[in-house]
């Protein structure tokens, strides 16, 4: 219930949100060859581009806790593209995006020390809007499972390959998850975690009023 609750409130904002299973989508099987160091990402990653959520099959619904969790988390990205458009994309993929830039190596050969953007550098922008992704993930796994999630659960997301090492300052970000899960834990939220929130205690609240009353 309260993940048809959090697809309505989403397509109000976004009337072109849409759900596609991966293995329908040659753009992500695309992608999956670029990200070659994630093996996993057709299988178990959740990815959105724009306002479609490419979920890797569609039984990734039947677990309505981690699909109403994983939804809310893709729903702060879109926030956040809506709010800042082409600096999103390009943030998100800085700096390895800089790479493109050795393409002028036919005009000049030093362009191509432009490739070196492609290692593991850390992306500070990515970080940031995964930051506020997975702080909707604790926050939905807070209100859902009325207990603090283990920090360290979401640390290999930022400092591994999963993301291609976005944050390898692990004692840094942990300290951010930690502030983004008191701040949680005490009422002060984001506008999207406002919004979040006020779903599950409706959703509730739907369910407490189809029980019968006692006489």
């Amino acid at each position: 219930m309260r993940l048809k609750l959090l697809i309505e409130l989403i397509r109000k904002e976004f009337p072109d949100f849409k759900v596609v299973s991966k293995d329908q989508s040659k753009l992500m099987l695309v992608i999956s060859k670029i990200l070659f160091f994630n093996k996993k990402f057709m299988s178990h990653y959740v990815t959105t581009v724009g306002n479609t959520i490419y979920v890797p099959d569609l039984s990734f619904f039947d677990d309505d806790d981690s699909s109403f969790s994983v939804i809310a988390h893709e729903y702060v990205h879109m926030c956040d593209h809506k709010k800042y458009g082409i600096l999103f994309n390009f943030g998100y993929l800085f700096p390895q995006i800089l790479s493109l830039l050795s393409l002028l190596s036919f005009y000049d050969l030093k362009w191509l020390l432009c490739l070196l953007f492609l290692l593991p550098l850390p992306s500070p922008f990515r970080t940031w809007f995964e930051y506020r992704g997975y702080s909707m993930s604790m926050a939905c796994y807070y209100w859902l499972y009325k207990e603090k999630p283990p920090i360290p659960r979401f640390l290999d997301y930022f400092t591994t390959s999963l993301y291609y090492w976005m944050c390898p300052f692990k004692s840094y970000i942990s300290g951010k998850l930690e502030k983004s899960l008191d701040d949680i834990v005490n009422g002060r939220l984001t506008e999207q975690q406002t919004k979040v929130e006020a779903l599950i205690y409706e959703s509730r609240q739907q369910v407490f009023s189809k029980l019968p009353s006692r006489k």
